[in-house]
């Protein structure tokens, strides 16, 4: 019978735990943000050709520090992105002692995993936003000029690209609620209509503008990705009914 491991560590134990992980996370951040103050110039010069499509006149600094700012949000974003297998495996490995020993075994490939997830959702939003910047550039009209301040412009990408990331993460947050009990397979099944018309609202409210077809590219990957939470959650059921069983059993 799988068994968890036996456990002894006190509640200041695990909090020393926590703050030693959350401490290797922040040196991993710290040396990726380094790394990617280097490169920040030529990932600036991309994401504004890219995300504004020709028109980067649109863009400008409205405050004397603004372009320093900038730069320092920009390099902290791509600190995070290329540190996410790390912050991953440090959260994964914190959860661990909850885990039967068969489990553990399977932490690496969920990093990978997470990692993954965290990326294909960053990667949707990074190609949404030229549509939803095309659509707010239209409200130009009358001899009005767009002038958007290139640091909030910054934050509202990097907020999009954090955002989607993380809500990709949901099939695997799903899967551990279930191990826990706190929510089942048939409650989400019950509430399937209710999530996708949730999905297509802010799939219509990420991509405002008229383009039906980049609110499907948004809303099916979503949709997908409810359903197979559901699948995970029913894997995740029968595997603490199966284990719960073998107790009764051996007992």
């Amino acid at each position: 019978m799988a068994r968890r491991e036996p456990n002894s560590m006190s509640f200041i134990d695990h909090l020393e735990e926590l703050r030693g992980r959350i401490i290797r996370c922040l040196v991993a951040v710290a040396i990726a943000t380094v790394a990617a103050y280097v490169v920040e110039p030529r990932v600036l010069t991309f994401l504004i050709s890219f995300l504004m499509q020709g028109a980067g006149d649109s863009l400008a600094l409205l405050a004397p520090f603004e372009g320093f700012m900038v730069k320092l949000k920009l390099s902290l974003i791509m600190g995070l992105i290329v540190s996410s297998p790390v912050i991953f495996w440090q959260f994964w490995r914190f959860v661990s002692p909850g885990l039967y020993r068969r489990e553990k075994r399977v932490i690496l490939p969920i990093v990978i995993l997470s990692t993954i997830s965290f990326l294909v959702g960053a990667a949707i939003a990074f190609y949404i936003m030229p549509v939803a910047t095309e659509f707010f550039q239209s409200f130009a009209s009358n001899g009005i000029r767009n002038t958007w301040s290139l640091s909030r412009y910054i934050d509202l990408v990097s907020r999009m690209i954090l955002a989607f990331g993380l809500l990709f993460e949901m099939p695997l947050v799903i899967y551990f609620l279930s191990r826990l009990g706190l929510v089942t397979p048939k409650f989400l099944w019950e509430k399937v209509r209710y999530a996708i018309v949730i999905i297509l609202f802010v799939a219509a409210v990420v991509t405002p503008g008229p383009d039906i077809f980049s609110q499907l590219v948004l809303a099916i990957p979503l949709t997908v990705l409810y359903l197979f939470s559901i699948l995970l959650s029913m894997i995740a059921v029968k595997q603490v009914a199966r284990k719960a069983s073998q107790g009764d059993t051996t007992s």
